[in-house]
């Protein structure tokens, strides 16, 4: 398994770069073989699909092309001074009245009512500024939570996303084991019905031996299509989760499995490491960050606020069209600065009180979500820790069974070949010997199974080698 603290190291820029490399990627991918050809995959290159392929992982890597665009438009429209321009207003106008005013305000018969015509063209510039408080600083930190946030949404789906695969890989060599197991057990079944036929051609058994044997291999075959169903729908689920919809038939590679000694786990550092770069309390910590900077916000109502503004202006008007596309510059500019200063504590003074004690309420329940997010993750890698080591010494109990199972198994054939055990004692013990292998092959998985999730509560790779062992 990659290492996942090195991704998260590299961080955004390997996912947009593996996205817009994919189609050549596909084209060149020397695992895509001729149709009908059986494709080997690795676990190394499952997790390369899925970084390409996988639909959450990729909105997440999209997610995060917004970041730079959106910085931009902060500091344009919240931050720096807002800039309005008008190149070019040119209008003709038409205008009857029948009625006027006179000095006094007084509507008044107009002597003449004749349509009056005139044009203008108009050019402008506009800047303002309006600040309150820090809010310029609040936006600017606005925008950088909400990159952070896409940043860690994408670090903890890639997170996600190698667990699962690496766990569905994982079941599918653990289903893919049973059925190599189910077939040597095939195998075993025929060759006791041999020995079984042998003995009863010399008068040494009877019909029932060889009917009973015949019967455990046709239960024994049985158990083999299930399991190759089994194996089939956990390469089914693998395929579902890269995305893959143009992965042909496809074989698993021989993956070594990560079994090692934990006793040399250090449940502490583990621990630290968690409250470090574990995905979901970054997340937390994030929130809890978007929170205080809402509270602040919400404060900044007191604050007064200032508005600046300035605006130069040329207008052409003339009678009839002479001023229409007129854009010369002999015209006389008008130019306005203004500064206004407002206190705007006392408006909708409830209403502020109100928005200020559920942003500090929001806040307060942000960290208590924080610390219960790492209360959890603490329990949770402490106790994957235990898990990890019951896992192994139950793999090692189990091995030892097996060894115990097999050298039963065969004396039981030796004494049945000599005629000193009946074919029962002979099944019971092939049973036993079954039920050790196919339980081998499960304690080695779980043991991978506690792994992954010690490796998922903490964020990083665990293993002899790893933050915690004692290679460290």
């Amino acid at each position: 398994m990659k290492k996942t603290v090195k991704r998260m190291a590299k961080g955004i820029g390997i996912g947009l770069a593996l996205l817009a490399a994919a189609p050549a990627m596909n084209a060149a991918d020397p695992g895509m073989n001729a149709a009908g050809a059986q494709d080997v995959l690795s676990l190394e290159r499952a997790l390369d699909i899925a970084q390409r392929r996988n639909p959450a992982y990729r909105q997440a890597v999209n997610s995060v092309e917004l970041n730079s665009t959106e910085m931009r438009a902060t500091w344009v429209e919240q931050i720096l001074p807002n800039a309005n321009v008008t190149l070019f207003n040119t209008a003709f106008t038409g205008n009857l009245a029948r009625r006027a005013t006179d000095n006094f305000g007084n509507p008044i018969e107009r002597p003449s009512a004749d349509w009056v015509y005139f044009s203008s063209t108009r050019q402008a510039l506009n800047l303002s500024w309006n600040i309150q408080g820090a809010s310029l600083l609040q936006a600017y930190r606005g925008q950088r939570l909400a990159n952070q946030g896409r940043e860690v949404s994408v670090v903890r789906a890639i997170t996600a996303l190698e667990i699962s695969v690496h766990r569905l890989y994982m079941d599918a060599l653990e289903q893919r084991d049973l059925l190599r197991a189910e077939e040597e057990l095939v195998e075993a079944r025929r060759v006791d019905l041999e020995v079984a036929e042998r003995l009863f051609s010399l008068a040494m058994r009877t019909r029932v031996d060889v009917l009973n044997a015949e019967l455990a291999i046709e239960q024994q075959t049985l158990a083999l299509r299930q399991q190759q169903a089994a194996f089939e729908q956990a390469k089914l689920a693998l395929r579902q989760e890269l995305g893959e919809d143009e992965l042909g038939r496809f074989t698993l590679a021989d993956e070594p499995l990560p079994i090692f000694d934990p006793s040399g786990l250090d449940a502490d550092a583990l621990v630290l490491a968690a409250l470090d770069v574990n995905p979901e309390l970054r997340e937390s910590r994030l929130y809890v960050d978007q929170a205080s900077l809402s509270l602040q916000q919400a404060q900044s109502s007191w604050w007064p606020s200032l508005a600046l503004g300035m605006s130069v202006s040329r207008v052409a008007q003339t009678p009839q069209g002479e001023a229409l596309f007129d854009v010369s510059l002999d015209e006389d500019l008008e130019s306005n600065f203004y500064v206004q200063l407002s206190l705007p504590m006392f408006n909708n003074y409830f209403g502020n009180r109100r928005d200020i004690h559920r942003a500090q309420v929001d806040m307060d329940n942000r960290r208590e979500a924080e610390r219960e997010a790492r209360l959890r993750t603490e329990g949770t890698v402490r106790s994957a820790v235990l898990e990890l080591s019951n896992q192994f010494e139950t793999l090692r109990l189990a091995e030892r069974s097996a060894e115990i199972a097999q050298e039963a198994l065969r004396l039981a054939r030796e004494e049945y070949r000599m005629g000193s055990r009946t074919f029962e004692d002979l099944r019971s013990a092939f049973d036993q010997d079954a039920s050790t292998r196919r339980q081998v092959i499960t304690a080695r998985h779980l043991f991978v199974d506690a792994l992954l999730r010690l490796e998922e509560a903490v964020g990083v790779e665990v293993g002899p080698l790893g933050p915690s062992g004692s290679g460290n």
